[in-house]
C-alpha cells in the first residue's frame, strides 16, 4: 500500500532583480477550487525573506550543515529553522505587502532606494502567508526558489 500525502503546495519561482530599481510583484492568491482567498476580510499576513547559504566545513563529509544569513525581507524578525545558526539580521525591512484585497491581490514591493541597499549575489527566498482558521494560525508558505540581484549602474536622481 503506497500511499502519500505531500502537503507541500509551494510553487518554484525564480526571481531577479537589478539593485536600485523599484521592486513590484503582484499576486493572484485562489485556493485548490481556484476561487479567490479573501486576503482583506480574512486578514491574511504575509512574510517574505531573501537569505544567503554558505556550507559550513565538518570533519563528516556526509554532513553538510548551512548557514543562513537573513539579506532581507518583509520583516526583521527572523523565521527559525531548527539546526541553522545565523550570522546576522538585515539591516531593514527592504519589502512590504500592499494592496491586499478580497480578490485574491497582494504586492510585494519594494522601493529603489530600498533596492540599493541589498547585496549583488545570488541567494534563495521564500514568501509565506498566515491566517487564523477558527483559533489555528495557519502558515502556508507558496513561493520558494532563487533570488538573483544585479548589479546597476544608474541611480536615481
Amino acid at each position: 500500500m503506497g500511499q502519500k500525502a505531500n502537503l507541500d503546495i509551494s510553487e518554484k519561482l525564480d526571481i531577479t532583480c537589478r539593485r536600485g530599481d523599484s521592486f513590484e510583484l503582484t499576486l493572484n492568491i485562489k485556493d485548490s477550487a481556484s476561487v479567490a482567498l479573501p486576503l482583506a476580510t480574512d486578514n491574511y499576513a504575509f512574510f517574505f525573506q531573501v537569505k544567503s547559504v554558505s556550507k559550513v566545513r565538518t570533519s563528516n563529509p556526509s554532513i553538510s550543515p548551512s548557514r543562513r544569513t537573513l539579506i532581507a525581507g518583509s520583516t526583521l524578525a527572523e523565521s527559525p529553522t531548527k539546526g541553522e545558526n545565523v550570522e546576522k539580521d538585515a539591516e531593514s525591512p527592504v519589502f512590504a505587502f500592499e494592496d491586499k484585497d478580497d480578490l485574491g491581490n497582494v504586492t510585494l514591493k519594494a522601493t529603489a532606494d530600498a533596492t540599493s541597499r541589498l547585496p549583488v549575489g545570488r541567494y534563495t527566498y521564500d514568501l509565506q502567508y498566515q491566517v487564523d482558521v477558527s483559533g489555528f494560525a495557519k502558515t502556508t508558505t507558496i513561493l520558494r526558489g532563487n533570488f538573483v540581484v544585479k548589479e546597476d549602474i544608474s541611480t536615481a536622481v
